[in-house]
């Protein structure tokens, strides 16, 4: 894939940092079950590393990506103990939007 700076990067690698990415999301689970604040940094890096993917590679489903971003976004909200369900659930519907975002770059 042609990335914005005219730099070749292989879809593979671009797959297998979503690979990552979806990992670290995937690690705010427990994080925030085990109350370690640390979970909201690990969310802003996420946050602004799918965006400027996005930037860097200009072809990302904007339904899709829109949709992710506000939900990682709506995260932060989720932060009172009796909010762990829907953090919870927030978190796996993230997961799903992210596998298929690295789906979309797999087929390119």
């Amino acid at each position: 894939m042609l990335l914005k700076y005219d730099i070749e990067i292989d879809n593979k690698d671009i797959s297998n940092r979503l690979k990552q990415l979806i990992n670290l999301v995937y690690k705010l689970l427990p994080m925030r079950e085990e109350e370690d604040n640390n979970w909201q940094t690990l969310l802003s890096t996420i946050i602004e590393e799918i965006a400027g993917m996005n930037r860097l590679m200009g072809e990302m489903d904007g339904d899709i990506l829109f949709s992710l971003l506000c939900k990682l976004e709506g995260l932060f909200t989720l932060n009172a103990k009796d909010s762990f369900f829907d953090f919870r659930r927030t978190i796996f519907e993230c997961l799903n939007l992210m596998n298929k975002v690295k789906e979309n770059v797999s087929t390119r």
